[in-house]
């Protein structure tokens, strides 16, 4: 089924122009320089009272190449999500069901074409040894 986005830009905007709208957002940066080759975006979120740090690899395709970005994340952020088109989130899923069952700090998110998302893999838990490398600090401390 081809994909309702046709560059990963397209996805990575229309999924921000939604989510940046539900007010838990505090802090954010594209291409956030956490890891070599960056992460596509890191946020600063509040989630049931806390502070977390997300982290957003946006993918057309190639789940695997996103999966391993999402992991190599998880040095420096609480939760990782992979962003892929709604048309294609459900086969990649199931592609690769075993091992994300495994990885309980990565979840799976589907962007329809008008913005609206779906958590389609949700993550279980929070990783609580997400190391504060220099642009993580920046982007809880803001802009200067």
């Amino acid at each position: 089924m081809p994909s309702e986005f046709l560059t990963e830009k397209d996805l990575k905007e229309v999924f921000w122009k939604s989510y940046y709208n539900t007010l838990k957002v505090k802090s954010y940066q594209f291409e956030c320089k956490i890891r070599e080759g960056n992460a596509d975006l890191v946020t600063l979120e509040m989630f049931q009272e806390e502070y977390q740090i997300n982290s957003f690899e946006f993918k057309i395709s190639n789940f695997s190449k996103a999966l391993l970005q999402a992991k190599a994340n998880l040095e420096y952020v609480n939760r990782s999500w992979i962003v892929l088109p709604y048309s294609t989130a459900a086969s990649a899923i199931e592609r690769n069901q075993q091992e994300l069952k495994e990885l309980k700090h990565i979840g799976v998110i589907g962007v329809e074409a008008g913005g609206r998302y779906h958590y389609l893999q949700k993550i279980k838990f929070s990783n609580p040894a997400a190391k504060l490398s220099s642009p993580i600090i920046k982007l809880i401390r803001g802009p200067e």
